[in-house]
């Protein structure tokens, strides 16, 4: 018998808003002439979460259509650590979903739960994230009110802290002439466009046309410059630790005076800027602090324009070295003590907008989530212990995450 299928996604809470991966799903429905029923009437619902974090959406999503004696298939981002999703559902699709769902839509659920990317709740049998991604997917809308096309995925680079480096491979579009085209015909229906990489300056990449952002690892930047609005509205760049000190030590070096030379320049061309950064980096200091006050000090100078500064307090990922490190509350208090000299001192400038981190609180549930962990797991790290999601065959196995570990703590001055 027929799987009756229904298309779930979890990550917006407004029905008419439809993410890229509900949006693929149902043209992979389309493309296998198979109907979607209404999850009322479903006995199997295909369901999609873009992290971890989302696990209190899928349980929204669940509980909004009463619908825990369906069969749930989760899939999407978080599934590259899915372990805290097995109380819900039936299986998971780990990493790319193309041979999962093709498999599931002409061979039945029995077939695509054996796959070697499938995680089913209770196996210990290694699952081996899927790397197959359906390079012919038409443009995506995105509820933003961009076209999303696809540029690659996963990234080469593996800082330390970042998941999509350690939890599978880096691929280009096998097809760039095709994308160009796709970029093409869309400027001509004058939609806003994104490409979806992590790093938009990354050379294999990089297409003509403007596009709404750009994601840049800043030595890439350059190869870009100059960059103006013609191409692109808006550079949102990961700068990541507070201190040149900490960019070192996870592996993405940005120096200080580089960052402000190419910012100068970008925002002088009329585009934005966005600056990112990791608070609570293990080993993160006082004096780390005093590499921050300088880039504020230094953007007074500019002539026009604004620099938004983004701060995200670091959250451990199962695939990477960084989350083998016990889990320390130390950051809130320096930033509180930045941002009191940024408003009420001399760092003050309209040419700076700060958006502040998570507290400690909130950084502590979403850390839980990543990792699948209590609290007290957290707090003492994984030096000694598997974390459940390392039964997912990362990039790097325990022992070399651990190796990785070690070196990064001997290097901040942590005891490990």
């Amino acid at each position: 018998m027929p799987l009756r299928l229904a298309v779930i996604d979890s990550n917006y809470p407004k029905q008419e808003h439809q993410g890229l991966g509900a949006s693929w799903l149902r043209w992979e429905l389309g493309r296998a002439n198979i109907r979607e029923y209404p999850a009322t009437l479903a006995d199997t619902l295909l369901v999609t979460v873009s992290s971890q974090q989302g696990i209190a959406d899928v349980k929204r999503e669940l509980r909004r259509l009463n619908l825990n004696c369906k069969r749930v298939i989760l899939g999407g981002g978080g599934c590259y650590a899915p372990a805290v999703f097995d109380n819900m559902i039936d299986v998971a699709c780990v990493g790319e979903g193309q041979r999962f769902v093709r498999t599931l839509l002409g061979d039945g659920y029995g077939l695509a739960t054996q796959l070697p990317e499938s995680w089913v709740p209770g196996e210990t049998r290694p699952v081996i994230p899927a790397d197959e991604f359906p390079w012919d997917v038409p443009p995506l809308n995105h509820p933003d009110g961009t076209v999303r096309v696809f540029g690659s995925r996963g990234c080469k680079y593996r800082c330390l802290f970042c998941q999509t480096g350690w939890e599978a491979s880096y691929r280009t579009n096998p097809d760039p002439g095709r994308l160009q085209n796709q970029i093409d015909n869309l400027e001509r229906q004058k939609c806003r466009i994104a490409v979806v990489t992590n790093d938009a300056a990354e050379e294999s990449v990089v297409f003509s046309g403007q596009q709404e952002f750009l994601s840049v690892r800043l030595q890439n930047l350059r190869r870009l410059m100059p960059l103006t609005r013609q191409q692109v509205k808006s550079v949102r760049i990961g700068v990541e630790g507070i201190s040149e000190r900490l960019r070192i030590a996870v592996a993405k070096p940005v120096p200080n005076d580089e960052l402000l030379n190419l910012t100068f320049q970008v925002l002088a061309n009329g585009v934005g800027v966005r600056w990112f950064f990791i608070p609570g980096l293990p080993g993160e200091i006082d004096d780390d602090y005093e590499d921050l006050r300088y880039l504020v000090r230094e953007l007074h100078r500019l002539p026009k324009g604004c620099v938004m500064m983004n701060f995200h307090s670091f959250i451990p990922q199962p695939a990477t070295p960084l989350g083998v490190l016990p889990l320390v509350d130390d950051y809130w208090e320096r930033f509180d003590e930045f941002r009191r000299w940024f408003f009420h001192g001399p760092g003050f400038t309209r040419r700076v907008q700060i958006i502040a981190p998570n507290k400690y609180p909130s950084r502590l549930r979403r850390s839980m989530e990543s990792m699948a962990a209590t609290e007290t797991e957290l707090r003492r790290g994984w030096w000694e212990h598997d974390n459940p999601n390392w039964r997912v065959q990362y990039l790097a196995p325990p022992a070399k995450l651990r190796q990785v570990a070690q070196i990064y703590a001997r290097r901040v001055g942590l005891d490990a």
